[in-house]
């Protein structure tokens, strides 16, 4: 047996992870999440669109309804009833206050209180962390967005006792949440990473998101041009849905313009995210 002075010996072997290194991030945001001050409150109001809707169907079921006839026109078409439900502006309003009130720390508190070096330390990197964060919100955007449109087709297949769905409807119904809640995804996981104050955050993603609105009501007032929707982030979306569903369009612009700012303005967010974070893990290599 050798003898080795007592002391400490440097471990040079390598760290492996075993599995998806981001899923106990992902499973340890999605209960401080809920736990979060407000957030039950938030998670209650949001979904409430989906309980509007579902009696929307309802109602289209009952011809005999006279004093809800509009609603039921409205409901006639499954493309204009979804695009509806998807885009409608109290459901941006809800996703905006879950962004800014549950999900706008996930990477200003880590910043705040210095947490990358116990992240890094281990067998993670900045893709890891990226994703174990954005999996968290994605989560929670998508339980508001895409559960609800799958169970809204599901109820009115039960209500209706027909299947006769157009399939770029279900299409969209699986596609338009997934790119609604990437973009509010990156570009709440964009501004969390520029400051470590969280309040600062809060305020910019609030204001941000209604100032875009406000701008783009001014301009187009001045200039009579109404391509500067496109200076709207609610007015894209709606755009976007229309486009996607290939219902009547919420301006006269092409809809596939707002689906490609929609899609920019989420890869510029991601490609800000992990140039932050390769700072920060640079750092710390740099500093071990």
């Amino acid at each position: 047996m050798s003898i080795r002075e007592k002391g400490y010996h440097k471990w040079d072997q390598e760290l492996k992870s075993g599995g998806i290194a981001w899923l106990p991030m992902f499973f340890n945001g999605i209960k401080t999440a809920f736990k979060k001050k407000y957030a039950k409150a938030f998670f209650a109001f949001t979904i409430s669109p989906f309980l509007i809707f579902l009696a929307g169907i309802y109602i289209s079921t009952k011809p005999e309804l006279k004093m809800f006839s509009e609603i039921v026109r409205l409901l006639k078409t499954d493309a204009r009833f979804f695009a509806a439900f998807f885009t409608n502006g109290f459901t941006y309003f809800m996703l905006v206050l879950l962004c800014v009130f549950v999900f706008a720390e996930m990477i200003s508190g880590d910043l705040q209180f210095n947490s990358f070096p116990l992240y890094f330390s281990r067998p993670l990197d900045r893709k890891d962390y990226v994703l174990g964060k954005l999996s968290v919100i994605m989560f929670y955007m998508l339980l508001f967005t895409l559960v609800p449109g799958i169970l809204l087709l599901l109820f009115k297949f039960i209500f209706t006792g027909t299947f006769s769905v157009e399939p770029r409807v279900v299409l969209g119904i699986i596609v338009l949440p997934i790119l609604i809640s990437a973009f509010f995804s990156s570009i709440t996981l964009m501004f969390s990473s520029l400051s470590a104050n969280g309040k600062y955050v809060k305020i910019i993603i609030f204001v941000l998101f209604f100032l875009s609105n406000g701008i783009s009501e001014m301009l187009k007032g001045i200039f009579r041009n109404t391509y500067f929707n496109l200076f709207s982030f609610p007015r894209n979306l709606e755009q976007m849905g229309a486009y996607i569903f290939n219902s009547r369009p919420a301006f006269s612009v092409p809809g596939w313009i707002s689906l490609l700012i929609i899609a920019g303005l989420t890869v510029l967010s991601f490609l800000v995210i992990f140039k932050k974070i390769g700072k920060s893990e640079a750092q710390i290599e740099i500093g071990s």
